[in-house]
């Protein structure tokens, strides 16, 4: 089962949500308030207006792509990574462990991994539904995709801030 644990992937992810405050980093309340919070609060309305989602084959047809172009990311992450650490290797200034950029790459890396997870879990929601040739979700399984769709539209807002980051970074003489 060590195939299955996702574990790494949860705790690079929370990494990447720290702010500096002094000398020392700490979880930034206010990111994770936003990706945590505001998705819970989504799923409590359509608990509460009793939502059922339909258009579940859309629904998952989106997701499903959403998922192929978040694998193509990991890839061209990759490779950025490779080139990053190699300008960092012939670099007399910087090592791995302080070059801004690497840092940027794996946060970008962490965040990523982690928005295919949750688009996964969402997938095998929307799956499960269309195959049992669903019409409409209850309100808590609803409540509950809701929560996941909401959670990973804000996550993909981090992975944007992320690759701005980054390309400023590098396009900065």
């Amino acid at each position: 089962m060590r195939m299955l644990n996702l574990k790494p992937i949860f705790i690079d992810h929370f990494q990447t949500l720290r702010t500096s405050s002094g000398n020392a980093e700490v979880i930034s309340k206010g990111d994770v308030a936003s990706l945590y919070l505001i998705p819970l609060i989504f799923a409590a309305i359509a608990v509460w207006r009793d939502w059922r989602m339909g258009g579940i084959g859309d629904l998952l047809t989106a997701l499903s792509l959403m998922c192929g172009l978040l694998f193509n990311l990991l890839v061209l992450s990759f490779d950025v990574a490779l080139r990053a650490a190699a300008q960092v290797r012939e670099s007399q200034t910087e090592t791995l462990a302080t070059s801004g950029k690497i840092l940027l790459i794996r946060q970008f890396q962490a965040n990523t991994t982690y928005a295919l997870v949750v688009a996964l879990a969402a997938t095998i929601g929307l799956a499960v539904g269309a195959s049992k040739d669903v019409e409409h979700f209850n309100s808590w399984v609803t409540a509950a995709l809701i929560y996941l769709l909401t959670h990973f539209v804000l996550v993909l807002m981090v992975i944007l801030k992320r690759i701005r980051a980054i390309f400023r970074n590098e396009l900065t003489p």
